[in-house]
């Protein structure tokens, strides 16, 4: 299922997003995300949440209510039904923004997607964000953002991420160790060059100017 991608919309900034489904692909949304998707005028093959953020009075029969006394956020929820279903590629909107505690709560759901054998990326109105644990992220040179002077931060999620890699950056790195206290990584840039971002062990968030938006 390498190709095939769950979409989470969540009750976050709502921006414009130019997205084409495969027939494969999931879209979820997460409570006030199905506003979203409607707004977007994509559909959703599944409804979630605990609806205590969403506007629409007019709700699939089928969507999945739970209690807001809850352990789970609602797009942790969402991401867990998606790994459930075998998917491990997740693109997320309306994850960022608004909130401060929520868009740290979504970082940390990225966080469970990358120890869970999957990859997720939330993207904002100008910005976007990858966890990655124990391996790399690449950024080819026909990536749309990939340009000269375009920022691109690094920072450790783990207590400490070992043997970090960084290279096609203006600031490169071999081998060396990030830690959660200190953001040795911040305001790095692309080069317009091939870039990847590696660790060995450890949990990175990569975050990232949006051009093409």
């Amino acid at each position: 299922m390498e190709s095939e991608i769950c979409y989470i919309f969540g009750a976050g900034e709502q921006t414009p997003c130019d997205v084409s489904l495969s027939p494969k692909d999931l879209v979820i949304a997460a409570d006030g995300g199905f506003d979203y998707l409607e707004k977007l005028g994509l559909r959703a093959d599944i409804v979630l949440g605990d609806f205590d953020s969403v506007l629409s009075s007019e709700l699939p029969p089928d969507s999945l209510r739970y209690p807001p006394d809850k352990d789970d956020t609602d797009m942790m929820l969402a991401a867990r039904l998606g790994l459930k279903k075998g998917y491990r590629e997740f693109i997320i909107y309306g994850g960022l923004g608004g909130r401060l505690d929520h868009t740290l709560g979504n970082i940390q759901v990225l966080t469970y997607l990358s120890r869970n054998g999957a990859a997720g990326t939330l993207y904002g109105k100008d910005h976007a964000l990858r966890v990655v644990t124990d391996g790399t992220i690449a950024f080819g040179k026909e990536h749309p953002d990939n340009a000269a002077g375009n920022l691109c931060s690094v920072f450790s999620l783990s207590d400490i991420s070992v043997n970090v890699t960084i290279q096609g950056l203006k600031y490169e790195i071999e081998d060396v160790s990030l830690t959660n206290s200190f953001p040795l990584g911040i305001s790095n840039e692309f080069t317009g060059k091939k870039a990847y971002i590696n660790v060995k062990k450890g949990t990175l968030a990569v975050f990232w100017q949006i051009l093409s938006a």
